[in-house]
């Protein structure tokens, strides 16, 4: 079965983050940090699915919709400090540090082909990670 794709796009706020799902009027959410705003979003989308279970007497389940949270470049590395911006350029993108700076800024124009590579970067990272245990 195909699953319902919800873009969620997050947003800064002054007080925390706060995000809205593309294809779904008013199904939004906030939160303190990336992480609770996500949970906040599941139980929102929970709820949804449950009322439109009842009124339109369907047999909608959470795990029918692929989830897929949306954050730009700037916001991603301000809220991700941890990650530096000079390594990562030099290992993960093989592309001009400066330059990528000026990306994460957003004081330099971004092409669509950039902004996806530098998405396939930080989830070829991501992958690297996960596949690693620490031991003493």
């Amino acid at each position: 079965m195909k699953k319902n794709l919800l873009t969620v796009i997050i947003e800064k706020t002054h007080t925390g983050f706060s995000c809205y799902a593309k294809e779904e009027n008013g199904l939004i959410a906030v939160g303190d940090s990336i992480q609770e705003l996500k949970n906040n979003f599941n139980e929102a989308l929970y709820h949804e699915i449950e009322y439109q279970n009842e009124i339109n007497k369907t047999n909608k389940k959470i795990t029918d919709y692929e989830i897929n949270y949306v954050l730009d470049i700037q916001q991603f590395f301000e809220y991700f400090k941890v990650i530096n911006k000079t390594a990562f350029a030099e290992d993960y993108l093989n592309i001009n540090k400066s330059l990528f700076r000026q990306y994460t800024k957003g004081l330099a124009p971004l092409s669509d082909k950039k902004l996806l590579d530098i998405s396939q970067g930080l989830h070829k990272l991501a992958d690297e990670i996960t596949d690693i245990t620490l031991a003493v």
